[in-house]
């Protein structure tokens, strides 16, 4: 197992991506806090992929139970194991874009896993459309208890993705499921005062660098019914406000109706989950809920 490192994001030359005979190398940054009972099915599955040539950089991110044993338990050279304090996952993944190698990169969460195509699927959509800078997927979402299927959300938009992604529609985002083509000497940086809404927030940042692709096929299986951030509504709710700011911050601007109508399904959101909650006074509230200022 490779030693835990910290690395400063240089800029890359693109000469010096990592390749071989298998194809160019893709790097998964996968952030973990307190992730054992997930972590080694997790793992597998990237260690099952087709494509062979990836590197793994998975984060610590200041673990209290049996999370860094499993990680560091595995020989393969492909997978380097980093420590972060406990900052949230933000910072611990912008610890792995620091220290990637790899020409591509994609996110993946500790209690997810991703089917055995998943990087192969979304590397030849790459080759396929030259001029694609992200490549996506469907993804299913399945119950951690039984394993049953209980939905699948495919994208379906191709092209410059920010009006997309503003418009919060499900086009082209509904989870951490894009590959994206390294764009040699940019820093990738997530916001570190998100642990909500923050990959949204990063692929708007990156949106208008290139085109779109996606595929019908699977790249992602995402845990459904076990304890998560996403199951509190605060936390959830703080990442739209957060992530409201982001988009008004945007250079150049989105129009002011794209922000009207992004505020407007951001409250929608907010009602829904409070509403699922079972608090019909707080979702009222969010329904009346003003724009936050900048």
């Amino acid at each position: 197992m490779n030693a835990e490192t910290t690395r400063t994001q240089r800029p890359v030359d693109p000469r010096l991506l990592v390749t071989n005979a298998a194809g160019p190398l893709i790097s998964i940054i996968l952030p973990a806090r307190n992730a054992a009972p997930y972590l080694r099915e997790c793992i597998d599955s990237v260690l099952a992929q087709t494509w062979s040539n990836w590197e793994l950089l998975i984060v610590d991110n200041a673990s209290t139970d049996g999370t860094h044993a499993i990680a560091t338990s595995y020989s393969d050279p492909r997978i380097s194991v980093f420590s972060e304090s406990r900052r949230g996952v933000s910072p611990a993944r912008n610890k792995g874009l620091a220290a990637m190698k790899g020409g591509f990169f994609c996110f993946l969460d500790a209690d997810d896993r991703l089917p055995q195509d998943a990087l192969r699927l979304r590397h030849d959509l790459f080759l396929r459309y030259p001029e694609a800078r992200f490549a996506d997927g469907a993804m299913r979402g399945f119950d951690h208890r039984t394993g049953k299927t209980l939905w699948v959300r495919s994208p379906w938009f191709v092209g410059m993705p920010f009006d997309a992604l503003m418009a919060l529609d499900g086009s082209c985002f509904a989870g951490n499921t894009w590959m994206v083509r390294r764009l040699p000497g940019y820093d990738y940086r997530l916001p570190e005062h998100m642990d909500h809404s923050e990959d949204c927030a990063f692929y708007l940042g990156i949106a208008r660098q290139g085109r779109y692709v996606s595929t019908a096929r699977e790249v992602l299986h995402y845990r459904v019914g076990h304890p998560s951030a996403t199951r509190d509504p605060e936390r959830v709710h703080q990442g739209y406000i957060e992530l409201y700011r982001n988009m008004r911050a945007q250079v150049p601007p989105p129009s002011s109706e794209q922000l009207t109508n992004a505020w407007r399904r951001l409250r929608r959101f907010m009602t829904r989950d409070l509403l699922l909650h079972h608090r019909p006074w707080a979702a009222l509230h969010a329904r009346l809920m003003r724009p936050p200022r900048p």
